[in-house]
């Protein structure tokens, strides 16, 4: 039995470092494969075979050079093994379809009833999904996962929603097996910064670094952490609620129920109601224009758009909101020493109006040693949370028995 195992687990690494090998390099000889991956040619020959008949490589035909045939080649089959990714977001759901070839077919958002039941939200999770298959011509036996960023606390191990402060109603929701019910493939399920954090990790600055840190600016504040290359999720899988550490703990009440939590000053629920309180005790003719009007139109949108015409109170908010999330970020480099720190969600496209102060108050309160070659990158990733999801699908294609399970 132990032999069994072991020629499997052998048979399973063999195919997965020859696929690897003809994602990166393909379209790619037989040749090259065998001196890239140093395998037996009897090794190389059986594992392509399989991957021809399970239709996850394909071949491409010989080429008449001038000076004889090229040899026949191989590349990653981009018709098969789509990844589909979600973002559920407190007002939005965004998608996106990625080929093997980890490259982007498209992306759709929807608006999502976040005080809505449980069902239907989940029914708005399953139209996005099929109107993303729809709108780019994929049908389902095409697609080798789904991939979900939710938001709040996640058991990322059973795929199970536990509870989600922006949406009352979205509690211990069996997710993973709910979609592989619905739509028969595979689901992963992980918390919305985490996927932020990969999709930096695989797409974007995050290539090649091991220890980086993603702060994901919305309605709420969270931090994907990347520790040796991993995402550090903590015990029970929900670290990195950095919108929820303590800032004053005599402040307003926050949506955890403690006091004085980085999201009261620094959100975007927290912006839109203090321009809100603002407006009503000063009066602002350019908010109150762009809000057309009613205060209870003011959003973190609203004092974005007010920003960029030079208005003072939405200026002053701002200024505040990078005080505040200096204050914030200066802890979490001197906790994790990163080696660059990225910023993310929606709050990010204000960052011109935010990031001097931030950088300002990081350069006086984080410890000099932990933020000496440290780098902060306003590089905005709006997609990331769908995106880092898909990915976990395309992870999960080249490193696991994904395509290979009966």
């Amino acid at each position: 039995m132990n032999k069994k195992i072991s020629h499997e687990v052998m048979k399973l690494s063999n195919l997965l470092s020859i696929l690897r090998t003809i994602r990166d390099l393909g379209p790619v000889s037989r040749v090259q494969i065998q001196r890239k991956t140093k395998l037996s040619w009897g090794t190389i020959t059986t594992s392509i075979k399989e991957l021809l008949e399970r239709d996850i490589v394909k071949e491409i035909g010989a080429v008449n050079t001038g000076v004889g045939r090229r040899p026949v080649e191989l590349d990653i089959n981009i018709e098969r093994n789509f990844a589909l990714g979600v973002r559920l977001g407190s007002t939005l759901l965004r998608s996106v379809l990625l080929n093997a070839k980890r490259e982007v077919i498209g992306y759709l958002k929807a608006p999502v009833d976040s005080l809505g039941s449980k069902e239907a939200i989940l029914k708005q999770l399953y139209d996005i999904t099929e109107k993303t298959m729809k709108e780019f011509s994929i049908t389902i036996d095409k697609v080798a996962g789904i991939g979900i960023a939710a938001p709040g606390a996640v058991n990322a191990e059973e795929g199970i929603c536990l509870y989600a402060p922006h949406h009352p109603a979205w509690k211990n929701v069996p997710l993973k097996s709910l979609l592989e019910d619905r739509f028969g493939v595979p689901c992963l399920v992980e918390h919305v910064n985490n996927c932020f954090a990969l999709s930096e990790k695989w797409f974007g600055l995050g290539k090649g670094s091991n220890n980086f840190l993603c702060v994901l600016l919305g309605t709420g504040i969270s931090v994907g952490i990347i520790i040796n290359g991993e995402v550090y999720r903590g015990a029970d899988g929900t670290a990195g609620e950095f919108g929820h550490i303590i800032i004053d703990p005599a402040g307003p009440k926050c949506v955890c129920g403690n006091n004085g939590c980085l999201e009261v000053y620094a959100s975007g629920v927290a912006i839109s109601k203090q321009a809100a309180e603002m407006v009503s005790k000063y009066g602002d003719p350019k908010i109150l224009e762009i809000a057309e009007g009613k205060i209870e139109n003011i959003t973190g949108e609203t004092v974005f758009l007010a920003a960029r015409e030079g208005d003072k109170i939405a200026l002053q908010l701002f200024e505040k909101v990078g005080h505040f999330l200096g204050i914030g970020i200066s802890n979490l480099i001197n906790l994790f020493n990163p080696e660059y720190i990225v910023l993310g969600g929606r709050i990010s496209i204000a960052s011109e109006f935010f990031l001097p102060k931030m950088k300002e108050t990081i350069e006086e309160r984080a410890w000099h040693a932990s933020r000496r070659d440290l780098k902060i990158s306003d590089l905005l990733v709006g997609k990331g949370g769908a995106l880092g999801a898909a990915g976990m699908i395309l992870n999960k294609i080249y490193n696991s028995d994904l395509l290979f399970q009966q």
